[in-house]
């Protein structure tokens, strides 16, 4: 019995000593902060960090986590080839301590062509293609212009985005447009946004009204036909639809004003008074 206790606990303290301490708490941020736009061994919104402190500083890692905007700006070189390769896309200033970013940058050690001995690496793997169906974009449509409402209870995408397709009015120009966000991102970057926002407006909408998997295969499935039949469509005017119903509230109103106008008051309250005393004079 005691030898049973010994391989026991053996084998439940052994997969925790392949990595040290701050890399397996690195591992739970990474997982909760980057993971969105990242993956060891693939690339996604952004780059593959499978080596990427071998190809960068300590330095330049913390500079660009708390602010990648201000490291591109600066003309730091390999900055602005990434922002360039990535289409401009913004990484989201993230508040993490110096300590947490540590943490981080310890569990990319684990990933690097020269990993310590007793690591795993990530081998690369190709995007699995992802199939949808007429349905999958009809609900996806549903749910981005808020004709059906999410299962928690969140806010439609149309709110802030706007998407160029015949099918949907004009969205909201408080987010970046996502007509094309299929083509520059594919199925699991677009999947991974909605399914862990990284950007901080949007994870404040949805934290505490997550999409469901299906929501998320919905929308994505929404997204990449907008992005498939984006040249066929026409773009919409945001002025016209300011004319139309702004003219036309603008003349409800002054017709309600109007009515209620013909009912005014048309002479003083003592004219009555004042002609009796006319008529005595």
């Amino acid at each position: 019995m005691r030898h049973l206790t010994k391989i026991l606990g053996f084998l439940l303290i052994t997969p925790l000593v392949h990595l040290p301490a701050a890399a397996q708490n690195g591992e739970q941020l990474f997982k909760q902060t980057c993971s969105a736009c990242h993956q060891m061994g693939r690339r996604l919104v952004g780059p593959d960090l499978t080596g990427v402190t071998e190809r960068r500083t300590k330095e330049w890692i913390h500079a660009f986590v708390k602010s990648s905007q201000t490291v591109i700006k600066s003309g730091d070189a390999d900055a602005v080839a990434l922002s360039t390769e990535f289409n401009g896309m913004i990484m989201p200033d993230q508040s993490l301590s110096a300590g947490d970013v540590d943490q981080i940058i310890a569990y990319f050690q684990t990933f690097s062509a020269t990993a310590p001995a007793g690591t795993t690496e990530v081998a690369a793997t190709a995007e699995v293609p992802v199939e949808y169906t007429d349905a999958d974009r009809e609900t996806g449509q549903a749910l981005f212009v808020g004709r059906t409402r999410f299962a928690n209870r969140g806010a439609a995408c149309i709110s802030c985005h706007n998407v160029t397709n015949d099918q949907v009015m004009l969205g909201g120009g408080f987010a970046k447009d996502l007509t094309g966000v299929f083509g520059r991102m594919g199925n699991a970057g677009v999947a991974g946004i909605l399914g862990a926002p990284p950007f901080p407006a949007m994870a404040t909408t949805y934290a505490n009204s997550p999409l469901t998997e299906v929501e998320i295969h919905s929308l994505v499935a929404f997204l990449e036909n907008a992005d498939k039949v984006s040249a066929q469509q026409a773009p919409k005017s945001a002025y016209m639809p300011f004319m139309v119903y702004g003219g036309g509230g603008l003349i409800a109103l002054l017709a309600l004003i109007g009515l209620h106008w013909r009912g005014r008051m048309k002479k003083g309250v003592k004219h009555d008074i004042y002609d009796r005393q006319l008529r005595s004079i």
